[in-house]
């Protein structure tokens, strides 16, 4: 329960389900507060969800631990024919048998007879659809997939810019959640399944991906998502060859009776996940292909340009937390780095410490002897590419606020509610910024409380690759370092729970302090 009387502390809101409100994050509880999501966890990716003690049993099974990616020189397609023959498979593309076949230059199907509808700007090209990050194609209800049973959906694809954490190529809606989503998730390309229609509670979303494989603007890729309904298991294929080892495992999947969508998911029952990029040949089968029938079917209409890299096979997950990314989990005494994380971060840290985030735009670090336990959670160091500065009310960055280091300093000396205890000059890592020690002014009364009792104060929020919305109201101190980066920034906060340590106490004698200057920044 929430009361009046707890003293400061930072709540993680994700109640617009935007951004990175994805089905990722739809594993563990969750509480509400007037419509918004309060978490116990610190879990900063995807759609809006927390971790319990015992919910890496129920939650999302992964397959990825990322090291360095080792490229192999670029495949053209004639090789990877070549490369087909070699597994010993002799299936042509037109013995597929695909239901579904959607060239994409045009509304209609080359096969299954089910014409496509265009919203938003979406529109049909030579190249493909092209989507533009608000535009989508759909078919009617129900879709074509009948997700409780095997399938396999395919598509080249095409991303125009660096694509966010959450980018949906495919996926078939249900009521609240989509049944399976094939595209970026946690910034790698992915293929999700979902044993039921919701997001948060008890929902699971298991996720196969190719975490050794950067996701590259402007370069053609074929993505394949298997499902074998008999087996249990779910398989992503990148360039006709799959990511990871074994799949994941997964519980059977909800029958989704909504449209199947081109270019944007559902989570929370509303839109999300909207691609930005080009999309073509989309075929789907009522069944589980094998790995030759995928590689046959990357062949069969390759754009031009388009190579077929074999990618470099995931392993199992060593991250805890399923949905940290790439995290490494309990950590050893000494120097660790980030892998997927902007810029890369080195740091070292003493005994008892874990990694439990590491993603493109975030990074969670705390010692094993501060749980997140209850609503309030636990005392943690969070870094974050490109946050800005959040709104008093809603869900939303604030007009106006830039971001660098000193714009976004002068504006937090002016934002109601906040009571600075230091405000010094800094380097950290090889970035220069500024250091702000904050905590809630007594008394502080705000102009929206949460369900009309909470008075706490927005503070930060994610810019597109990081995922977060942060406030202080209640048993916390925050030390926020905000520092200049490629045009942005980079931002460390420091956030402390009072029942376990002052913010003096946990810089000093619990060792943040220490870890946080050990922090390297690279390229």
């Amino acid at each position: 329960m929430l009361t009046r009387s707890e003293p400061l502390r930072t709540v993680h809101l994700n109640g617009s389900e935007h951004g990175y409100t994805h089905e990722a994050l739809s594993a563990c509880p969750e509480s509400r507060v007037n419509g918004a999501k309060i978490h116990a966890y610190r879990m900063d990716t995807g759609p809006a969800g927390a971790d319990t003690a015992g919910c890496d049993d129920a939650g999302m099974n992964t397959t990825s631990k990322v090291t360095s990616r080792r490229r192999r020189p670029t495949a053209a397609v004639i090789l990877a024919s070549v490369l087909l023959g070699a597994l010993g498979a002799c299936t042509s593309g037109d013995q597929l048998g695909a239901a579904n076949v959607w060239s994409l230059t045009r509304p209609e199907a080359t096969a299954g007879g089910v014409v496509l509808s265009v919203e938003d700007g979406a529109r049909w090209t030579g190249d493909g659809l092209q989507v533009g990050g608000v535009g989508y194609a759909s078919t009617p209800a129900p879709g074509p997939i009948a997700t409780d049973s095997s399938f396999t959906v395919s598509a080249w694809v095409r991303p125009t810019g660096q694509p966010k954490e959450y980018a949906t190529v495919l996926s078939q809606a249900g009521v609240v959640a989509g049944a399976f989503f094939l595209g970026v998730a946690e910034g790698f390309w992915s293929f999700s399944v979902k044993p039921g229609d919701g997001n948060g509670g008890s929902f699971v979303t298991n996720r196969d991906r190719a975490s050794r494989v950067e996701v590259k603007p402007g370069a053609w890729v074929h993505l394949a998502g298997v499902y074998d309904s008999a087996g249990g298991r779910a398989h992503f294929f990148l360039n006709g060859y799959p990511a990871s080892v074994d799949g994941v495992a997964t519980a059977p999947v909800f029958a989704a009776k909504g449209p199947l969508l081109f270019g944007r998911g559902q989570a929370h029952g509303e839109a999300e996940g909207f691609f930005d990029g080009t999309l073509a040949d989309v075929r789907t089968w009522p069944r589980a292909l094998d790995a030759a029938e995928v590689n046959a079917a990357a062949l069969i209409a390759a754009p031009d340009g388009a190579t077929l890299d074999r990618p470099e096979q995931s392993g199992a997950s060593a991250c805890p937390n399923p949905h940290g990314g790439v995290c490494l989990g309990p950590l050893s005494t000494g120097t660790h780095s980030t892998t997927s994380f902007a810029p890369k971060l080195s740091y070292t840290v003493p005994e008892e410490w874990t990694n439990g985030e590491d993603l493109p735009g975030n990074v969670l670090l705390g010692r094993t002897d501060d749980p997140e336990t209850g609503v309030w959670g636990g005392s943690y160091i969070g870094v974050y590419q490109n946050v800005r500065a959040a709104s008093p009310c809603g869900e939303e960055a604030q007009p106006g606020v830039g971001t660098s280091a000193a714009e976004l300093a002068a504006w937090y000396r002016t934002v109601p509610g906040l009571e600075f205890v230091g405000d010094v000059p800094v380097s950290v890592g090889g970035l220069s910024g500024f250091a702000l020690d904050l905590r809630v002014r007594d008394g502080w009364t705000s102009p929206c409380p949460l369900d009309g009792v909470i008075h706490a104060v927005p503070v930060i929020i994610g810019g597109g690759v990081s995922d977060l919305h942060h406030v202080m109201g209640g048993p916390l101190e925050m030390r926020l370092i905000v520092l200049d980066w490629e045009g942005g920034n980079v931002a460390i906060e420091v956030t402390t729970v009072l029942e376990q340590h002052s913010l003096v106490d946990y810089l000093g004698q619990a060792g943040a302090g220490a870890v946080v200057d050990s922090f390297k920044f690279g390229s």
